[in-house]
């Protein structure tokens, strides 16, 4: 098995060498002054601020969309996805209803209009 961290020198002082050379390279200290790091962190405590002004102004908004939630009256169904979903169902049954009984244009049109007179029965 290869040593991942020395493959491509041919001895470890070649590595040795070369680690030298990265850490001579390698600035001791940060090369952006103590001014430069204020700025950023004083950007940052606006960012949160900011974010936080949003998520005040979100939690607010939200309250106000459930007040009027609790508002509507009810449809005699709790599940309004189960409503879209049976005529969903029932358009595309009616659909293939059509096409095997090969009503043509006639029958096409009268698919929405059957399932308009369900959607009306299940209000």
């Amino acid at each position: 098995m290869t040593n991942i961290r020395s493959s491509g020198f041919t001895s470890k002082e070649d590595l040795q060498r070369h680690l030298a050379e990265l850490e001579d390279e390698a600035p001791a200290e940060d090369p952006r002054d103590e001014r430069a790091r204020s700025e950023d962190l004083d950007a940052a405590l606006r960012e949160i601020a900011w974010l936080r002004k949003e998520v005040m102004d979100l939690r607010e908004q939200w309250t106000k969309i459930e007040g009027r939630t609790e508002e509507l009256p009810p449809h005699g169904t709790h599940y309004p996805w189960l409503r879209i979903m049976l005529l969903a169902a029932t358009t595309i049954a009616l659909g293939k209803l059509v096409e095997r009984l090969r009503l043509g244009a006639a029958g096409a049109a009268a698919v929405p209009m059957i399932t308009g007179q369900l959607e009306r029965q299940l209000r």
